[in-house]
């Protein structure tokens, strides 16, 4: 199968047939692929990842490696 050639195909009956209803199933079938494609690299952690992470973030904050809440909510207006 040449992908590329399927992608037109496809891209030609959309513009052929003009149906709403149509492109929105596309975009819910495109939404779920991508979901699914997204879910299917997550990997669940091992109780082991957890601690040391948690161990991690322990040290941190005992160091006073912290972000300050106010700080964090002015970096994220920036975007």
């Amino acid at each position: 199968m040449n992908i590329n050639a399927e992608i037109d195909k496809i891209k030609h009956d959309l513009e052929e047939f003009h149906d709403e209803s149509l492109i929105e199933a596309v975009k819910k079938l495109l939404a779920y692929a991508r979901k699914q494609s997204y879910e299917t690299g997550l990997k669940p952690m091992t109780v082991d990842e957890y601690m040391k992470r948690a161990m991690v973030s322990e040290a941190d904050i005992k160091y006073g490696k912290t972000t300050n809440i106010d700080d964090v909510d002015k970096e994220s207006k920036n975007w």
